[in-house]
């Protein structure tokens, strides 16, 4: 996995359950609603396959986003959401 160009690093394993994903959605609305084109890095204890799923339901995100995911070495999961540009 690489990442190229700008991008927000969240480290959310501090997080009760109860607000990563509202944080994430939040936080990825208001760069999608600033017309930002970057990957937000999204670090978490655990495997986060139904967050891209989630984006892909959400009005909000559907086809505006690019999802990917996989696991470090020391068990952590990356996920990287790439904003992508409006057509």
């Amino acid at each position: 996995m690489s990442v190229q160009g700008p991008r927000l690093v969240m480290d959310i394993r501090a997080l009760t359950p109860a607000l990563r994903r509202p944080l994430i959605m939040a936080t990825v609305d208001q760069l999608l609603s600033l017309g930002a084109t970057e990957t937000v890095v999204v670090i978490t204890d655990s495997e986060p396959a139904g967050l891209g799923y989630q984006m892909e339901l959400r009005r909000e995100t559907r086809g505006r986003v690019s999802y990917s995911y996989d696991q470090r070495l020391d068990g952590a999961w990356v996920a990287l959401i790439t904003l992508l540009a409006e057509k």
